[in-house]
């Protein structure tokens, strides 16, 4: 249990570190200097980089060690094709079902409703505020009640955060997620699934457009960018 503990703190603090850009693409993951940082031995950090690895944050290269995932249009195109995939089939889910009660998604979105960025935050801040409205997402998934396809979301989800994170500091496009996220959630109450779905995907596209203008920059937020996968 001890080193299960160890591997899940080593994992958490380095996926939020990939996420924000602390640990930017490309670079190589030195097991010396986090071991010795992070106060661990080596097995259970090979480990937290297995469980890196499987949500597509790292990869090892054998004989030359593990790296950070590059960033691109490409990988970013295919995650929100996913995304949206996943968030609308949900709905068809919740239709399906005739479900119109999601409490935990409603609680999801309350804990945004009053929710503003501190000032001069630091990227721990910054990520937990991401994170306090992409919850809305998670839950909206988990309600479809299909543990596969929950299990899918998961797999993507740290790297939608990484490329939220990069942008979801503009200013007033949280507030704009927050009136989406209320309409969506109406129209679910309402039993009208397929206009929530509409408006979902639309949400999602808007976000999609807005970051396919920035990511064609060379470089976000430091990191460099390439135009498809190496």
């Amino acid at each position: 249990m001890e080193i299960l503990s160890v591997t899940r703190s080593a994992f958490q603090y380095l996926k939020d570190k990939i996420i924000t850009g602390e640990l930017p693409a490309g670079q190589k993951l030195n097991e010396n200097q986090l071991s010795s940082l992070l106060e661990i031995s080596r097995p259970p950090l090979r480990e937290a980089f297995r469980l890196l690895e499987h949500e597509y944050l790292v990869v090892n290269i054998p004989r030359k060690g593990t790296y950070v995932t590059n960033i691109s249009r490409e990988d970013f195109r295919q995650v929100y094709q996913a995304r949206k995939m996943i968030e609308c089939y949900a709905i068809d889910l919740l239709k399906a079902k005739n479900i119109r009660d999601l409490p935990q998604v409603a609680a999801a979105l309350t804990q945004t409703t009053d929710l503003s960025l501190p000032s001069n935050a630091g990227p721990e801040e910054k990520l937990s505020y991401l994170m306090a409205f992409a919850n809305f997402h998670i839950r909206l998934v988990e309600s479809a009640g299909n543990s596969r396809l929950t299990h899918f979301y998961q797999a993507i989800s740290s790297n939608l955060a990484r490329y939220e994170f990069m942008y979801v500091f503009i200013p007033g496009l949280t507030r704009n997620s927050q009136e989406n996220h209320q309409q969506i959630m109406e129209l679910i109450r309402m039993g009208a699934y397929d206009q929530a779905k509409e408006d979902l995907s639309t949400h999602i596209n808007n976000f999609v457009n807005l970051l396919e203008t920035k990511i064609g920059e060379e470089r976000i937020n430091g990191q460099p960018v390439s135009a498809s996968d190496p």
